[in-house]
């Protein structure tokens, strides 16, 4: 058994400290919005939403999946990152499959083939991008998977466990105070966070029953209380087959209270105070980074009253923030709006029922509210519904809307948007109260707190990473310059100098799994590079329930792992088919060559100093004391530079000669010489000198001792989706078997004028299949459309 006594003591009862009293006098609430506007402009947020294909899987299947990054002010497509990461998490916190996703205008896509190591079992997959980092991991996207290993059975079988249970406390506005009366809120959840039935009273220390509560909508209730000066308070509660005694959050003698109450159009937002004082009192409502509503009222009698017309608020989850005269807030809630503004989607077609192997035509219709047809990016997926699979309850609608906002998981957040009336707005009044939090501290925006950013965005390609230390020692190093190479025939390469012993390199995008080179740009070795994981090692808090394997699921596992072993024996071949990326070649890097010498245009010598003396006429080769050292002719002022060009072999920057000298010219396919000045950041070369292998592989180039070799995975090249075609009879009559339970996934659908046709064709397997089709607008609308067909027996 399991007991945790939570609650928010989100304000102080005591004056804070951190306010400059030359302050005091200026206009409260000009005051803090200006100071709220700093902040916001100063700390921009994204949040990611990943549409997947579905959410259960089999090993050997593959896990398809869209990115939506989007600006978490105003759900817009975010210009600024262009990598997305994603990874599928263990409960014991390992990170078993991860991707670099390729972001295009706040878009990408990407897939994961589920490997037969991976034991049965619930995951997580989430999802990030690297500015994301900054804040806290719970702003990070999650969605739970279930991974069936039919060789590998779970760990860990859910069993039904109602005796190990958490209760948590939630007074309204943030703390309990003598003699105020407040609202409570509460949740009880199981150990792995879904909401329990319960029922419990509050009593004072002579038993006596104060108030008396029960569970409503997934374990959240709430009650009144007012706490009486002298007494003290304990909660008694049953669950269905134990009684278990808990205690309160802490009673202040002096403080605040806050209680909310919808009169329809209108908040009536009353504050009460058993402080002495007639001063003002400041309300501030912020939705979505941006304040809405500020206004002031007087304290009599310590009370004062807020009315708020809804119509002034935000749509989605708005802070509400009482403050005083010295800008102290004081007490604060949260509330949400259902938001007005939504992408309409309409998915038609001319059927329902279709037979195996049939054509399915589909159209989705994308407007406004108010009809008007509005383009949007989109998303499809078609998959079969049964006792294994069930309809996914996350989607870009409440996850943007709610989700994003609330920390911890949120149990069935569809619900909150497809029902209406007394019984969803009293859950999602009590959801406010019990998960309700913040994405930025009143205290940081208060004190103009400057932002300290560890991880910078991406908004080209990966930013590679590191720290330069010296031999024998962990501590960073600086000023020492060090290169990173990412060799091959379209090469990458970045100059990074260490500051405070951190590097970074921007090598722009590149794809597939390469082998990356970083060496220190010194004559001596007396360095080691260590080059980060670009990857999070932030975790979230809650625990991934074990999965829930009934005895009635054996045929659906079944037929799930007989579908995946066909799908790879017999199409396995056509499921490997990547778009490739366009390439870029290395006119990204030093710009066009003044001259390209393909050597076997030539006559090949034994020697590369015979090949660049004889043939090489650009760049002029020297010997003193057998060290060499190249030349590059300038053109434009007919001489040579005086000073050393820049030397690369397939993207590697090389430092001595002798090395290049030695090569076997054989290996070597051509020779780029640029006869202009070249600048890499704060350095200046007299020309560039750059050598290409055959295979791009450094082939017979020996690399410095303090070189580092390491594996790198690269932006994930885009597997497309297979899908049968039944056009002729002999397609149709093909023995093959087509046992697909996901039909038809397409990531990259758009509407033009509002509109967009596809098309797929049904498979061999009888069921019941739904067409999620989820999207969002240039403007920030965010919908979901879904379609459902059935393919008889």
């Amino acid at each position: 058994m399991k007991r945790v006594i939570g609650y928010r003591h989100l304000f102080y009862t005591i004056p804070f400290l951190f306010f400059a009293n030359n302050l005091f006098s200026q206009d409260v609430t000009s005051v803090i919005h200006s100071q709220f506007d700093t902040y916001r402009i100063n700390n921009y947020q994204e949040k990611v939403f990943l549409h997947t294909d579905k959410s259960v899987y089999v090993t050997g299947e593959i896990l398809w999946f869209k990115c939506y990054v989007t600006d978490a002010s105003n759900n817009r497509l975010s210009p600024l990152s262009k990598i997305c990461y994603v990874e599928v998490i263990s409960g014991d916190k390992k990170q078993l499959l991860q991707a670099k996703i390729a972001i295009d205008s706040g878009t990408g896509n990407g897939s994961l083939i589920i490997p037969s190591s991976i034991r049965t079992g619930n995951y997580l997959i989430r999802a990030y991008t690297k500015w994301m980092r900054n804040f806290d991991a719970d702003f990070y996207f999650e969605q739970p998977v279930s991974i069936i290993n039919p060789d590998k059975k779970p760990d860990v079988i859910k069993k039904d466990d109602t005796d190990g249970y958490t209760i948590k406390f939630f007074p309204e506005g943030g703390n309990l105070v003598y003699g105020l009366n407040s609202i409570v809120a509460f949740k009880v959840t199981d150990t792995y966070g879904k909401g329990l039935p319960a029922k419990g009273s509050i009593l004072n220390e002579r038993n006596d029953t104060i108030a008396n509560f029960a569970t409503e909508k997934f374990g959240m209730g709430s009650f009144s209380f007012t706490a009486q000066k002298g007494n003290t308070y304990h909660a008694v509660v049953n669950t269905s087959n134990s009684v278990h005694t808990d205690s309160l959050p802490k009673i202040y003698d002096n403080g605040w209270a806050l209680q909310l109450k919808d009169e329809g159009s209108a908040l009536k937002l009353t504050v009460t105070t058993n402080i002495e004082t007639e001063n003002s009192i400041y309300l501030f409502a912020q939705t979505k980074d941006s304040i809405r509503i500020a206004k002031v009222q007087y304290l009599k009698n310590g009370l004062a009253d807020f009315v708020i017309n809804k119509s002034d608020l935000g749509d989605g989850i708005s802070q509400l923030t009482i403050f005083n005269e010295k800008k102290q807030p004081l007490c604060e809630r949260l509330y949400f709006k259902r938001p007005g503004q939504l992408l309409q989607m309409k998915i038609n077609s001319n059927a329902n029922d279709f037979q195996k192997r049939k054509k399915v035509d589909l159209s989705v219709s994308t407007s406004s509210l108010d009809g008007s047809p509005v383009n949007a990016k989109m998303s499809v997926s078609a998959y079969l519904l049964d006792s294994l699979q069930p309809v996914q309850e996350m989607n870009i609608l409440n996850y943007l809307w709610l989700s994003s906002d609330i920390k911890g998981v949120i149990e069935s957040p569809q619900y909150y948007f497809e029902n209406t009336g007394a019984e969803v707005d009293k859950a999602t009044n009590n959801l406010m109260l019990t998960q309700g939090w913040r994405r930025f501290n009143w205290e940081d925006v208060l004190n103009n707190a400057k932002p300290s950013f560890a991880f910078l965005p991406e908004p080209e390609g990966p930013v590679i990473t590191g720290k330069v230390v010296a031999l024998g020692s962990d501590l960073p190093d600086s000023m020492v310059p060090v290169y990173l190479s990412v060799p091959g025939s379209d090469f990458k390469f970045s100059l990074a100098a260490a500051q405070s012993g951190s590097l970074k390199f921007d090598v722009g995008k590149f794809y597939g799994n390469h082998e990356i080179i970083a060496q220190p740009g010194l004559a001596d070795s007396s360095y080691r590079i260590l080059i980060d994981n670009p990857f999070s090692d932030k975790f979230p808090e809650h625990t991934i329930s074990p999965v829930d394997l009934k005895s009635n699921l054996k045929n659906e596992i079944l037929k799930r792992t007989i579908g995946a072993q066909a799908d790879n024996t017999y199409q396995g071949a056509k499921k490997d088919n990547y778009t490739l990326p366009e390439t870029f070649d290395t006119t990204a890097l030093f710009g066009f060559p003044s001259k390209t010498y393909y050597l076997d245009d030539y006559t090949r010598f034994h020697s590369m100093e015979e090949v660049m003396r004889e043939y090489v006429k650009e760049v002029h080769v020297r010997n003193r004391q057998n060290i060499y050292h190249y030349e590059v002719y300038n053109e434009l002022e007919k001489l040579y530079f005086g000073g050393e060009p820049l030397v690369l072999i397939d993207g590697v920057p090389v430092f001595n000669l002798s090395k290049i000298i030695e090569i076997d010219p054989l290996k070597i396919k051509k020779i780029d010489v640029t006869a202009t000045r070249f600048f890499l950041g704060a350095r200046e070369y007299d020309g560039v000198v750059s050598y290409s292998t055959y295979n791009g592989d450094l082939e017979g180039y020996e690399l410095p001792p303090a070189s580092l070799v390491m594996e790198y995975d690269g932006l994930q090249i885009e597997r497309e989706f297979y899908s049968p075609q039944y056009e002729t009879t002999e397609q149709y009559a093909s023995r093959l078997p087509d046992l697909r339970n996901v039909l038809y996934w397409s990531p990259n659908l758009k509407t033009t004028n509002g509109k967009q046709d596809f098309s797929f064709y049904t498979s061999d397997l009888p069921g019941r299949y739904l067409v999620v089709v989820q999207g969002i607008s240039d403007e920030g609308l965010v919908g979901v459309g879904t379609f459902s067909l059935t393919i008889n027996k």
